[in-house]
């Protein structure tokens, strides 16, 4: 009796249409995780952006600090605070300050980061130290709270701002995408995200064609001889004309390759970020939308050319 079974034929023939269906179905499964890390990645950023408003009920409506200086001793230590450490009271996880789509965002890469030549930390309060330097939920600082220098005295302090001060909640970024460094030869993203990130405009020019800064409590500071620097990754300096770092754009090399979108990174398929506005909604901008309203060049060198439409300011400043 004969046995009955497949030719070469008809197994290449299967082995085809197998192959054919992955190629198709691969790329849809692939889509399908990915736009599930985003809505992830959402509902994180909205659980933070809800940690901020209690924040702020109980800190009479003051933006929360960037970082809480106690010791000023600098490097990792115990007594220093930074932002995510100070919202932990509200937010209650520590999982909620990563974005599933940044696939370094672990305990082990955050606690030893090798582009820092980072050893383990040897206790729990500077492991949390770095966790909250590298959170994905980049704070929108320079606007928000800032980091100045004491004139006279070389100390570090906050000047956050008020709700008061904030005039449109609704399109004022909170917080974005970021990523904590880039490998200056290969380009690609290293030790998850970075607790601050830069905006892209800094200067206006009003209808009278006077030179406005968007930067009001930078300056607010600077020129009532509180602060003679601040802290931007660049210059630091109190004058007007300094360029900080910014958006460095297509001049980022070297250190500064992190910067290109001055520390917000696309992590989402077609380029996107996610972004959190004072409100608490967020949803995902290309990097050219989040330049809405204004002439992005390297270091700020554009103007800001719709304070409307321009998202990142405390529209404090008039037109």
């Amino acid at each position: 009796m004969r046995r009955s079974g497949f030719t070469l034929i008809e197994l290449l023939v299967v082995i085809a249409i197998i192959a054919i269906l992955a190629a198709i179905l691969f790329p849809v499964f692939a889509q399908a995780r990915e736009m599930a890390r985003q809505i992830t990645c959402a509902s994180r950023f909205h659980q933070v952006a809800r940690a901020v408003i209690m924040y702020t009920s109980d800190f009479d409506t003051t933006q929360p600090l960037t970082q809480y200086f106690a010791s000023f001793a600098g490097g990792d230590n115990c007594d220093d605070r930074i932002l995510a450490q100070l919202l932990m009271p509200y937010a209650k996880s520590w999982i909620v300050f990563r974005c599933p789509s940044d696939p370094q965002a672990t305990d082990a890469i955050l606690d030893a980061c090798a582009a820092d030549n980072e050893s383990p930390p040897s206790s729990q309060c500077i492991r949390e130290y770095r966790w909250a330097l590298k959170t994905d939920l980049g704070y929108n600082y320079v606007y928000l709270s800032p980091i100045m220098r004491r004139a006279g005295q070389g100390r570090w302090y906050n000047a956050p701002a008020t709700d008061a001060r904030i005039g449109k909640p609704a399109s004022t970024v909170l917080f974005v995408d970021s990523l904590w460094w880039r490998d200056p030869r290969t380009r690609q993203p290293l030790c998850g995200g970075n607790w601050i990130v830069m905006p892209p405009c800094r200067l206006y020019r009003n209808a009278a064609g006077q030179l406005v800064d968007s930067f009001t409590i930078v300056r607010e500071e600077c020129d009532g001889g509180r602060a003679d620097q601040w802290y931007d990754y660049g210059s630091g300096g109190c004058s007007m004309g300094a360029r900080p770092a910014c958006w460095r754009l297509q001049t980022a090399t070297g250190w500064y390759t992190w910067m290109e979108f001055g520390g917000c990174w696309p992590w989402h398929r077609r380029e996107r970020m996610m972004v959190t506005f004072v409100d608490g909604h967020t949803k995902p901008f290309t990097p050219s939308q989040l330049t809405i309203g204004c002439d992005a060049r390297p270091q700020c060198g554009g103007f800001i050319l719709n304070p409307d439409q321009y998202l990142w300011d405390l529209d404090d400043y008039g037109n």
